[in-house]
């Protein structure tokens, strides 16, 4: 059941749902492009995300098509604010604080940077790092998720970056790999 948009970008939205099978909340994420590429990219995301299992990272529970509508993904809700928002209302952030969340998304790094074949997350910012009311922080949001293999080039649905945040080699034809999220 959904009840109520959290967020909606070019491709989507996405939702704060209730699981009514597992009686929960989640998260729902929509993707409305009909590209080829879109739509690979999206299913790489959920098929990323359902084999992952580190407590600085949401659970897929769920993922499926609805015909001539869009994809969707069904998560963890992560409750908190994002690291953006945080920083818009007060400017500044306690120093033993900000070091505890860096520490634990570096640990996620780690876990995604290890998996067999590792895994990219290449949207590392602050919008998407959410602090949860237990002071934890969730990296979130693997639309631009890649898997390594150099054999492979990264999906046209996948080109995209955030400026300011995204390394050189995203602007442009090269590589990317784990140092791009530690830029």
């Amino acid at each position: 059941r959904v009840d109520a948009e959290l967020g909606r970008g070019g491709f989507g939205a996405v939702y704060k749902a209730w699981d009514i099978n597992l009686e929960r909340p989640c998260a729902v994420k929509e993707n409305l492009s009909t590209t080829t590429a879109a739509q690979r990219q999206f299913a790489r995301e959920a098929t990323v995300l359902a084999n992952l299992s580190h407590p600085n990272l949401p659970r897929v529970t769920d993922h499926f098509s609805i015909p001539d509508q869009g994809q969707y993904l069904v998560m963890d809700f992560v409750d908190g604010e994002d690291l953006a928002s945080m920083l818009r209302k007060q400017k500044t952030l306690p120093i033993d604080r900000c070091l505890g969340w860096m520490i634990q998304i570096a640990d996620a790094l780690v876990y995604l940077h290890n998996r067999q074949p590792a895994v990219f997350h290449r949207d590392i910012k602050p919008s998407n790092i959410r602090i949860t009311p237990e002071d934890r922080a969730m990296l979130v949001d693997f639309g631009l998720v890649k898997m390594a293999d150099p054999e492979m080039k990264t999906t046209l649905g996948a080109r995209a970056l955030t400026p300011g945040y995204a390394p050189p080699e995203q602007y442009g034809m090269g590589r990317t790999d784990g140092r791009s999220d530690i830029y």
